[in-house]
Order: structure tokens, then sequence, then C-alpha cells
């Protein structure tokens, strides 16, 4: 409940841990607490502690999800192979594992409720704004957790934050490097620049049968379509096989009976309360007492006077518990008051409180007709999630015999598919999963043209697949390149000679030669810029970021050529450079610079930190 009470009381420890004990049964049942051992056989020891190989399985799948989500069907499928994840997922695995040692042997902690309150207000797992047990249980399966591990696993997000946190806040900015990075931040610098435009230079450009043709022949693999596989399939989902099974109103009725006669109804209190600490405790509650009948507003009280450093700034703020969450003593108190009602001091292990009870709120049975799609939907997966699994079993042994899919999707009732012809990258939808890519060029099925094995998808969903078409790696005909490869050789003269262009304006520049003739020449027109700073929107971004990578002239303009987005080049001439200062940079922007710089430095810190307790860890690999 509070880190002082946890700290001063190892009784109160137990209590709250049996009541967070209690709130994790309610949630998740009974095996919620208890997680089954899994691929002991291997494991990491990181000063003792074990990374066992469902922890590292675990982390390659996550990371897996977490590349295919953000790049999607771009990355290639051997980019995602268990043996390229593996290195970067079990490092990152003894670095956490590492950090949650350190944070608990530095007394940083993570309270049940404070996890508690983190699992049942994330919106992954919430349903209609509420969260659902169901969700919760759905989206663990789909990542690999357990209800403990995830519980561990916010609970160690918690503690190495605090740490993080606690290393960070320790950098600071010296007077020297503020003054320095302001300096090269809020500079300007006055420069002049042509345009070399690529619309002009198109116009001079031909493109013949030859270079067409010498193209071709140089860049051969450019023009290869690669290998394609075609292959049938046969999908085995619960989601699928629940859609075909039927519920009748009886059977909706009565399990609707007995959830309602299973649903226990209960009362939630939400509780705030002031502690107080020291022999002289009592003394001070009986003044605070006095203050609230004096109409003293017990939120800046308990922010005034309260020890508990977890609610004080909440107002004494608690959250809501079920009877359960508390020590026994402060319970009583609160199931006896009233909303808005304060209670008279109550002494527990951890000291004296004064409780005010915020809030209630009860639960009650759905109705019928509330929980009627809820029960229908019950129904059809408990009975769906029977069937699957008779019929993974068939499907195991058919896929292993069977010379055609059709014999096995006959058999068990379900449609065969076709992927249509795909390449080792992946495509969409079904192809673009790395297991179903992964299977498809297995050798087994590719060159020896076996079904697969059963593959596992997600929870609930599996396949088997079979090779029915295989197209080799063909480089294409000329003519079906050929307006292509005359963009590409365009595109590549245009830029040659634009190239040579900005060459020669800028040898002549650093010859003497100045910026206005050269323009004159070309037909082209000079622009001016002054005292332009990095923010500048009216200059080219590409220009603008080419001028402040120059070095700083000396008795000379520093000159240069750049390409632009939009396929010109420039050729630019720095003249001068302005260094900030800090009597011309608001104050609000110097704390903000200053900040910035100390959280990099932060940053770089614990990273340093980091790579200590790597390097003085006993760090087995089995």
């Amino acid at each position: 409940m509070l880190q002082e009470m946890r700290d001063k009381s190892t009784g109160l420890i137990a209590k709250i841990i049996i009541g967070f004990i209690a709130v994790i049964f309610a949630l998740f049942g009974t095996d919620a607490l208890f997680e089954k051992s899994g691929s002991s056989g291997r494991a990491i020891s990181v000063n003792g502690e074990k990374i066992t190989e469902t922890d590292v399985a675990r982390g390659i799948e996550n990371r897996k999800q977490q590349i295919l989500n953000q790049y999607g069907d771009s990355v290639p499928a051997d980019f995602l192979t268990d043996e390229k994840l593996r290195p970067t997922v079990v490092d990152g695995l003894i670095q956490r594992t590492l950090l949650a040692q350190v944070a608990q042997k530095g007394g940083f902690a993570a309270s049940p409720e404070a996890i508690q309150k983190d699992i049942t207000t994330s919106p992954a797992f919430q349903q209609n704004g509420a969260f659902s047990q169901e969700r919760f249980l759905q989206v663990l399966r789909s990542i690999g957790f357990t209800p403990a591990t995830y519980q561990k696993a916010v609970a160690d997000d918690t503690l190495i934050n605090q740490l993080q946190f606690s290393i960070s806040q320790t950098s600071f900015v010296t007077p020297a490097e503020l003054k320095n990075i302001i300096g090269l931040s809020f500079q300007s610098r006055d420069f002049s620049y042509v345009v070399l435009p690529a619309a002009k230079a198109e116009k001079t450009v031909t493109v013949d049968e030859q270079d067409i043709k010498a193209h071709y022949d140089a860049n051969p693999q450019t023009y290869t379509t690669p290998e394609q596989v075609a292959v049938d399939y046969v999908e085995l989902s619960t989601a699928e096989l629940a859609k075909n099974i039927t519920v009748t109103d009886e059977q909706v009725q009565k399990q609707y009976e007995q959830n309602t006669k299973a649903f226990v109804a209960k009362t939630e209190r939400q509780a705030a309360h002031i502690l107080l600490e020291g022999a002289d405790a009592e003394k001070r509650a009986a003044e605070i007492k006095a203050k609230l009948a004096a109409g003293g507003d017990f939120a800046k009280l308990a922010t005034e006077f309260s020890s508990d450093a977890g609610s004080k700034n909440q107002g004494g703020d608690l959250g809501f518990s079920s009877g359960d969450a508390f020590p026994a003593e402060f319970e009583a108190a609160l199931a006896k008051l009233k909303v808005g009602e304060v209670s008279a001091p109550v002494k527990t292990e951890a000291g004296v409180h004064i409780i005010k009870l915020i809030s209630e709120r009860g639960s009650k049975a759905p109705t019928y007709e509330e929980a009627k799609a809820g029960i229908i939907d019950q129904l059809k997966r408990s009975e769906a999630e029977g069937q699957f699994g008779q019929k993974l079993e068939k499907l195991k042994d058919l896929a292993y015999n069977a010379d055609k899919l059709a014999e096995v999707g006959k058999e068990l009732g379900l449609p065969v598919q076709n992927s249509g012809l795909f390449a080792r990258t992946g495509g969409k939808d079904l192809t673009a999963n790395s297991l179903f890519v992964n299977a498809a060029y297995s050798p087994e099925v590719l060159e020896q043209g076996n079904s697969s094995d059963v593959i596992e998808l997600e929870p609930n969903r599996v396949l088997v697949l079979k090779k029915t078409d295989r197209k080799p790696a063909q480089l294409q005909s000329l003519e079906a390149v050929k307006e292509q490869i005359t963009a590409v050789v365009r595109a590549q003269k245009i830029q040659t000679l634009l190239t040579q262009q900005a060459k020669e304006v800028t040898a002549a520049l650093n010859s003497g030669a100045s910026l206005a003739d050269q323009a004159k020449t070309l037909g082209l027109e000079v622009k001016t810029s002054k005292g332009t700073n990095r923010t500048d929107t009216v200059t080219d971004r590409s220009i603008l970021e080419y001028v402040f990578g120059l070095a700083t002239p000396a008795d000379k303009p520093v000159v240069g050529s750049v390409k632009t987005a939009s396929g010109d080049y420039a050729v630019v001439a720095l003249e001068a450079v302005q260094l900030g200062t800090e009597d011309k940079v608001a104050a609000e922007q110097r704390q903000s610079v200053s900040s910035m710089l100390a959280g990099i430095s932060g940053d770089h810190d614990f990273k340093s930190y980091q790579a200590h307790l790597k390097e003085v860890a006993k760090i087995k690999h089995p």
C-alpha cells in the first residue's frame, strides 16, 4: 500500500501481499501466481539468476512483432530469423536482469497496488472503457506471458525506471558547456548560392538504344525477378470453427443461470488517508481531526501533514479496496464510514491513520439481455476450443501422410486455400508472416515437396502448407524493362551533367571568380541569405543543412555544392558565421537547452553504468 508502511513492518508487508494475492486470484484465477517452468535445460545465469530459454524465445517473438508492426511488408523474411535476433534479445534480457537486481538491492520497490493499477488501467486490457479479464489473458497469451510473468515484468519495469531516473537526475551542465552549445545552436550564417536546375539539364540529355542496352547488360540482377513459390494450405483456428457453431437459447439460458449463481456482489471503497508517524503521532492526529472538524480540507491536510510519500500529493488517495487491500484495522474502520465521512485515528503497525471514504462502487450481476452476447461467444469459444484440440491431432497425422492437402481438408471439413506466388521477402497477409514464408521455403517443402509441419501462427491458429508451384528467378526481357531503364539512364545522365557543372563553378570560385559572374554565364540567379539560423523555413532544407555543416570561413568564403531533394544542384558560398550568445537567447530557451544537455548527459551516464554492471557481472551462457 505505502512505501513507508512496507519499510516499517514485515507484518504489514505480509498483509499487503496477502491482499494482493487475493486480488490476483479474483482477477486471474488460482493458477495466476504460478508459472510452469520451461526449457530449464538451457539457461543463462546472471549473477545466479536464470534467464530461461522460454524467456529468450518469448523475447525473440515479441521483437519480431515489434519489427513487423514498425516496418510492415518491407522487412525481408531472412531478417527475422531467430539466429539474427537472438544476440540482441539475449543482451537486452541480461541488461534488464542486471538493472532489476541493482534496483532491488538499492531499495527501490514497486508496490502491489501500483502493479495492479498499471495492469487494470492499461488500455491494452480494456473493453468498453473497463478492465477485462478475458482481454488481459488473451493479450498475454499472444505475447507469451502468464499473469505471474507479466506482473514481474511490470514490477521490473518500475524498478528500472526508478533507477534510471535517479542516475539521470545526478547529471548537470557547466556554464562553459551551456555557453558552447548556445554558440553552436543559435548561430547564424551569411551565404549566397546559385541553383543548377535539373529541368534545364534534362533538355540537353538524350538516351539512345546503345545506352539502354549497355545499362541492361551491366545490371542483370536489377532486372531479374526473384524466385517465387505458391503453396496450398489448410488453416485451423478456433475463430473459424466458432463461426460454424450454433448455440441454442436453452444453452444460453442455462449458462446465464450458472453464471448468476456463481456471481458474488462486492462493494469497493475508495479510501484516502493521512499517515502520522513517531511518538507524538496520536497527539498530532487529534490536532488534525480538530482542523477537519473546523472545516479543514482533507486533501490539503494530507498533502501538508501525511508521512505517506506515495499518496500525499494525491490528497491521500489510495484507490479502491474490496476489503482486503489494506491492513485489517484499516479495512474495519473504512467499512464503517459513509461516503465523505472521516474516521477517528486508527493505529496500525505503520503508524496512525485518519481515514476518509471518498466513494463506493458496487457490482451486480448483468441482466440476461446484457449478458447474452457474451455468453454466446463464451459457449462458441468453449466448443471451438474442444474441436480445435481434436482436429489438431488429426491434422498432424493426416498432413504427414497425405499426398495432397485436399484430402486433409476434406477429412477435417476445412477449405484448402492457395497463397499465390510470393518471394522469399514475403508479400501481404499470410505471406507477410515470417513463419509462413520460412516454412514455404524450407528444404522439406521447397525441394522435397513434402507437407510442412504444423505451423502455429498464434495461439489457437495453426496451418499446414504444401508447394503447388515454383517459379525460378528469371531475367526479364529488355523490351519489358526498356521504359524503366530509359528513365534510370536519363536520371543518371542529368546527375552527371549537373555534378560536372557544379564542380566547374566551384573550381572557378576557388580560383577567385565571383558567384555573380558564374551565374550570369549560366543564365542563372544568385540568391543571398543573411543572418540565417538553423530554423529558417525559406531556404531549401538540403541547402540549409549543407551550409551549417561547412567550416567557418577565414579570409575568403568557403565553397561547396549539394544536391537538393528535388534533384537540382546548388553551389554555395559561405561568407560569415555569427555565434549565438546567451544574452540574445530567452531565459526559457536557455533552460530548455540546459535541460536537454543534462538529459543527454544522464542517458550517457546510465549507459556507462549499464556497461559497468555487465563488465563486473558473473554471466554464464549454456
